[in-house]
């Protein structure tokens, strides 16, 4: 079966198409009907269709029609041809069934035409140029629509990409059409499953619009990843009737990275790059619920560095921010990866220690950041020694409230300050309020 519109272009090819003329269906689609037939009749279609286009007459279309095609491989053969007329709201497209004829006679040469100088028997020359110009219309309105869109058939095979789809998939439509819709689109999601076919096939047995705007990641044919955001929607014909499905695509990379980037400047501070107060009291929130569940400790190191005002009363701002950065290094090197680090604005910073087994874990690990402090900091020509005073507050032992969790941790530092600094305290209930 195969389907060419007003200007003699192949719209449709079915698969029997592939094995009769040895083209894909990609390589047929878009493609001019005169393709199919062997050179020496080629150059008859336009005086043909200018004839047909002459004749104000309706002919009829159903009889059988033996001619001469050609295979890919420059062979020819002879086919038997039924011809009918398919009118849309696009416009009038001429449907072709075909099967190959067995050894017989030799046809006689004037019964070869193409098809598409038949389409001037069922209508007048007014009523194609209205076509043309309305066809003309939708096909510049898909091309200068900014999204990728992509439409399949109810079995998921890929019959369009507009210029924008092109460019994203890295597929031309003419290579994509005919082909399972997965080979084209490759989308993984957000949470790692391949979207996209399945997704289109349910879409198209749906009788109403669906939207899914999701994210995902789609790997072009050149293997160039591109963030995309895409939703789906049933299509159907003039009678309702669900003839495939659309994808619309949007091109996200840009849009996702910028909200990466301010997610991660809500989350983290600008000069260390450490976690902020916000993702603290999350990750803290997290633990306790974890450890909860398997009967762990959580422990919380608030720090404040001492003198470290004069610092940056004698040596100003710059150095001392100079030697915040310095800090914050040592603190990461001090804890394991699922432990965080954080600070919380000026001098004070907080270690979260997730997933212990004991509280004397949390006193050593403090004893460990007050001795990598104090080894002299470089910072430009000065070598800086500084220390720190640390309050540790515990989950179970203490209380299962993150901020109250904070707060203990807080007093307890405190306590240690009083006693001179460089040294740690654990909070007891006994601790005097500030």
């Amino acid at each position: 079966m195969i389907i060419v519109d007003s200007s003699g272009i192949i719209v449709y090819a079915n698969q029997q198409v592939e094995a009769l003329f040895g083209y894909s269906r990609g390589e047929i689609v878009g493609k001019q009907m005169e393709m199919l037939l062997p050179e020496r009749f080629r150059s008859t279609h336009p005086e043909m269709r200018a004839a047909y286009a002459r004749s104000p007459r309706l002919r009829p279309m159903g009889e059988n029609r033996k001619l001469y095609a050609r295979h890919r491989n420059g062979s020819e053969f002879r086919v038997e041809i039924r011809l009918s007329a398919l009118e849309t709201d696009e416009g009038l497209f001429i449907t072709g069934a075909l099967r190959g004829v067995t050894a017989r006679a030799d046809l006689p040469l004037n019964t070869v035409a193409p098809i598409q100088s038949r389409i001037a028997e069922v209508e007048r020359p007014e009523q194609a140029d209205r076509m043309i110009k309305a066809r003309e219309r939708a096909q510049a309105t898909l091309n200068s629509i900014g999204d990728a869109l992509i439409s399949t058939d109810l079995a998921g095979h890929v019959d369009y990409l507009n210029p924008v789809a092109e460019k994203m998939t890295g597929w031309s439509c003419a290579a994509a059409i005919g082909k399972p819709l997965q080979e084209v689109l490759k989308i993984i999601d957000d949470w790692g499953h391949e979207s996209g076919l399945s997704s289109m096939q349910s879409t198209a047995r749906e009788r109403h619009v669906v939207g899914r705007l999701t994210d995902g990641m789609l790997t072009r044919r050149d293997g160039v990843e591109v963030a995309v955001e895409h939703s789906e929607a049933p299509m159907q014909n003039d009678q309702g009737e669900i003839i495939g499905a659309l994808m619309v695509l949007r091109d996200v990379t840009v849009t996702r990275a910028i909200a990466q980037k301010l997610a991660y400047a809500a989350q983290h501070d600008p000069l260390t790059g450490l976690p902020n107060r916000v993702l603290l009291v999350s990750r803290l929130k997290q633990a306790i619920a974890l450890a909860a569940r398997h009967n762990l400790a959580v422990a919380v190191l608030f720090l404040d560095l001492d003198r470290f005002k004069a610092v940056n009363d004698s040596l100003g701002h710059l150095v001392g921010d100079r030697l915040l950065e310095s800090v914050a290094r040592r603190l990461q090197r001090c804890v394991r990866s699922a432990d965080t680090a954080s600070r919380f604005g000026g001098d004070e910073f907080v270690v979260l220690l997730s997933e212990i087994s004991r509280s004397a874990d949390a006193v050593i690990v403090a004893q460990k950041i007050l001795d990598a402090l104090r080894e002299p900091h470089a910072i430009d020509q000065h070598s800086l020694v500084i220390s720190a005073s640390i309050g540790i507050g515990l989950y179970p032992d203490h209380c299962g409230d993150p901020e109250a969790l904070l707060k203990y941790a807080d007093e307890a530092m405190f306590s240690a300050k009083r006693q001179g600094g460089n040294t740690y305290q654990l909070w007891s209930r006994s601790e005097p309020l500030r």
